[in-house]
């Protein structure tokens, strides 16, 4: 399996909402969110933007505080910690509209229900006007939407939907090492039922029956009946799986 990033449609939409986030006009608002299930490929598609755009990417945790925040933003900044925090976001600010580099939150679910945290990042944005970008599941949204001084300042917002069978088809020849026919795409589309992550984990799997049987194409006809294409038991009806180009 070749390992890049696919220009599929959720990633085409990232990479256009940051471009407008950059080249926004003086004074917009600069923050962008982006939401969606699990296995839709957020986090992977924002870790290629933040190094796309030399960004700063942090992820919170379940214990994030305003503190531990602006420590983790330090260190991928290359900076240290001031004596109080107010400092040290004054440091931070600083240090982002000198480089003019993004921040990029992921798992931000964990912040937006905590006002000292959502108002640490509001400043941030507002002082040193580099977009900040929130990434989390679902849920975000409609937590972000009842923050109306946060929601004003969301310029992009971003789902992470179910990927096309066309967006399987361009992962199975752009990823896949082996031609895979039409068919089994198909079938493997409608298992992973549009998890983008299943989806290739699935032309992993796919890939190495292939290459143990010495076939450089396969189709449904040589896929056995009874094989699954994820390792393990297919998800059930609205189920999300958890392996990993992408979350």
């Amino acid at each position: 399996m070749r390992s890049k990033i696919v220009p599929i449609s959720n990633v085409a939409r990232l990479a256009e909402a940051g471009e407008a986030l950059l080249n926004r006009a003086t004074g917009m608002p600069g923050m962008g969110l982006v939401y969606g299930a699990s296995g839709y490929g957020k986090t992977t598609a924002v870790a290629w933007l933040a190094t796309r755009q030399h960004g700063v990417f942090v992820r919170a945790l379940a214990t994030t505080t305003p503190s531990s925040l602006c420590e983790s933003i330090c260190k991928e900044l290359g900076i240290s910690r001031r004596a109080t925090n107010v400092a040290t976001i004054e440091s931070i600010v600083e240090k982002l509209a000198e480089t003019d580099r993004p921040l990029f939150v992921d798992e931000a679910d964990y912040i937006a229900d905590q006002k000292r945290l959502v108002e640490t990042l509001r400043d941030i944005h507002d002082l040193a006007s580099v977009p900040v970008i929130l990434i989390g599941m679902q849920n975000l949204r409609r937590t972000v939407s009842t923050r109306e001084q946060l929601a004003g300042r969301i310029a992009q917002w971003v789902e992470f939907q179910e990927s096309t069978l066309d967006d399987a088809r361009i992962l199975a020849r752009e990823l896949a090492e082996v031609e895979i026919a039409d068919d089994l795409v198909q079938r493997l589309h409608a298992s992973a039922r549009g998890a983008v992550r299943l989806i290739v984990v699935g032309l992993g799997r796919i890939e190495q029956f292939a290459r143990s049987r010495g076939l450089s194409k396969i189709s449904a006809v040589e896929w056995p009946k009874t094989a699954d294409f994820f390792m393990g038991a297919a998800p059930a009806a609205g189920a999300r799986g958890s392996l990993a180009a992408v979350r």
